[in-house]
C-alpha cells in the first residue's frame, strides 16, 4: 500500500509540474503572466507597411520595425492578410522561370543579371533569389539590341502539356504573349545580328580577291580582319560568347576591312 501511495504521489507531482491531465482528475494548467496577455491587435497602418515593404526588406527587418516576432508577422501575412510568399508575387518572375521561358540555360540568365545586362533585383531572403518585374522583362525581350543574347524564336516555345521539370510557377499565358509579341517585332525589324564569319561573306573579305575558290584558311584570315577591326574600335560589336555585329553597322557599300582592321575602299576588280 505504501508503494502504491508513493506512485500516486509521484504521478500527481508530475501532473502538477507538467500541466498534463491524467486519470479521472482534472489538473488546472499553469500559465505564466505573459501568456495571459492578449495578442496586440494589428492596425491598418501596420498592415499597409507590410504590403509596401514585403519583398523589399527581410521578414526579420519587418518584425523589428513593427516590434513583433518574425513568426507573428509571417502568420499574420498568411492567415489574415492572405499575402503570397515573396517569390510568388504576381508582378515578378524568378530567374528560373526566365530561363525556361526564353529557352536559355540558367547560367546565362544569371550572367545577364549579374553583369547588369538584364534588370534584376534580389529578394531579401535567407536563400539568395533573383527576380525581375514582368513589365521590365517584357520590354527587355522586345528590344532588338538584346536579341544577340538569346534566340527570339525560342521564347515561349514550351507547350502546356510539357510540364515536367518546369515548375508549378511557370506562367504559360505570359510567355505565350511574349512569344507572340517578340516574333511580330522580329518580322518588322529591318536589321539583323551577324557573326564575324557572316560579315566576311557579306563584305567578301578575302586575302586573295581574285582567287576562284575560297578555302577555309582564307575565310579564317578574313574573320581575323573583322576581329582586329572590332578590337581597334573601327567596327561596332557586342560580345556574348562570339562577337555580334549589326548589319546596319557594317561599312557602307563599296567599302571593306583590310588586314589592319581599317575600313578601306574596295579595289576595283
Amino acid at each position: 500500500m505504501a508503494d502504491k501511495a508513493g506512485i500516486e504521489a509521484a504521478i500527481a507531482l508530475a501532473e502538477a509540474e507538467t500541466g498534463v491531465r491524467g486519470g479521472k482528475r482534472s489538473i488546472p494548467l499553469c500559465f505564466s503572466p505573459a501568456a495571459k496577455q492578449k495578442a496586440r491587435v494589428w492596425t491598418e497602418k501596420e498592415e499597409q507597411f507590410v504590403r509596401d515593404n514585403l519583398g523589399r526588406i527581410s521578414q526579420a527587418e519587418l518584425a523589428r520595425q513593427l516590434d513583433r516576432t518574425p513568426i507573428a508577422v509571417k502568420l499574420h501575412c498568411q492567415r489574415e492578410m492572405h499575402l503570397v510568399s515573396m517569390s510568388k508575387a504576381p508582378e515578378i518572375i524568378t530567374a528560373e522561370q526566365v530561363a525556361n521561358g526564353m529557352g536559355i540555360d540558367g547560367k546565362s540568365v544569371h550572367r545577364l543579371m549579374d553583369t547588369g545586362l538584364m534588370p534584376v533585383r534580389r529578394l531579401p531572403s535567407a536563400r539568395p533569389m533573383r527576380v525581375i518585374d514582368r513589365l521590365s522583362l517584357m520590354k527587355w525581350i522586345l528590344n532588338p539590341d538584346h536579341w544577340c543574347y538569346f534566340k527570339p524564336e525560342r521564347v515561349g516555345a514550351l507547350e502546356r502539356h510539357c510540364k515536367r521539370g518546369i515548375g508549378a510557377g511557370y506562367d504559360f499565358a505570359f510567355w505565350e504573349k511574349a512569344r507572340e509579341l517578340v516574333l511580330k517585332a522580329r518580322r518588322t525589324w529591318k536589321d539583323r545580328w551577324l557573326t564575324p564569319g557572316q560579315v566576311v561573306r557579306i563584305l567578301k573579305i578575302y586575302p586573295k580577291p581574285n582567287a576562284g575558290r575560297r578555302n577555309n584558311t582564307e575565310r579564317l584570315r578574313g574573320v581575323r580582319y573583322v576581329n582586329v577591326a572590332i578590337r581597334k574600335g573601327n567596327l561596332k560589336a557586342t560580345r556574348w560568347g562570339n562577337w555580334w555585329i549589326k548589319k546596319s553597322d557594317l561599312p557602307k557599300r563599296g567599302w571593306t576591312i583590310n588586314y589592319c582592321g581599317r575600313i578601306v575602299k574596295k579595289r576595283a576588280a
